[in-house]
């Protein structure tokens, strides 16, 4: 029994170096040929100055796209689709939400990137930009023109309180802007400062339901003849 497994063991010992020794005379052998045909070339200036050690720039070029494209390319910095349109355009084809908050793979700091900060001094008059006229529901009976850009978002007044509310009405008629309601209904501190409205209906249509948690017509007409009232918005 132990005559046969050492001559087992060596058979396979003279395979293990039968094959040792063909792929060691093979990678010689492919040497010997890369390095004759290298030096003989004259097409590739690095593998004649450099034979078979040339070879491996090729090889790593070729392995570089792959890299750079998984490890080292920014979010933003491929052509002519980065990897950011990329992505929003695999998550909108499969129906996944294409929201991101919380910060933003843009340079900020180019020459020419739309970015927000604060001013320590107002503005002078000669700074400001002109804004073209934007219609809103043309072919209504009452449309809405604004020259706005930058409005006073949606914020309900049970979320705020009676000052805050009159505050931003009077700041937004001020600034010429429209003030967001917010899903919470429209109070009269909304119109106190006399700003043009937009009534936001959320889910739960406070200010314009009925008993049963149904949209009330009646309700909803009564909030439209208001002539600050110029749009509605529904919260999806």
């Amino acid at each position: 029994m132990t005559d046969q497994i050492f001559i087992i063991a060596a058979y396979g010992m003279i395979v293990l170096l039968s094959l040792l020794a063909i792929i060691t005379l093979s990678v010689f052998g492919w040497v010997a040929f890369a390095y004759f045909i290298d030096i003989r070339q004259t097409s590739h200036t690095v593998r004649r100055n450099f034979p078979v050690i040339g070879r491996f720039r090729y090889f790593f070029e070729h392995l570089g796209e792959f890299f750079r494209q998984y490890f080292f390319a920014m979010d933003r910095e491929e052509m002519p689709f980065n990897r950011a349109e990329r992505s929003w355009v695999y998550r909108a084809a499969k129906k996944v939400n294409t929201t991101i908050s919380f910060g933003s793979t843009r340079h900020l700091d180019l020459p020419g990137t739309v970015i927000f900060v604060n001013s320590p001094f107002p503005a002078l008059k000669t700074e400001f930009a002109e804004t073209q006229p934007i219609t809103v529901g043309e072919h209504c009976r009452t449309p809405y023109t604004t020259s706005s850009l930058i409005n006073v978002s949606g914020m309900s007044f049970g979320a705020l309180s009676q000052p805050a509310v009159q505050a931003l009405s009077r700041g937004a008629k001020k600034a010429g802007i429209w003030m967001n309601t917010g899903e919470g209904g429209l109070s009269p501190y909304h119109l106190e400062g006399g700003c043009d409205i937009v009534f936001q209906i959320g889910t739960a249509k406070y200010g314009v339901r009925n008993e049963l948690g149904e949209l009330d017509d009646d309700k909803l007409h009564a909030i439209a003849a208001h002539e600050q009232v110029r749009m509605f918005e529904i919260k999806l």
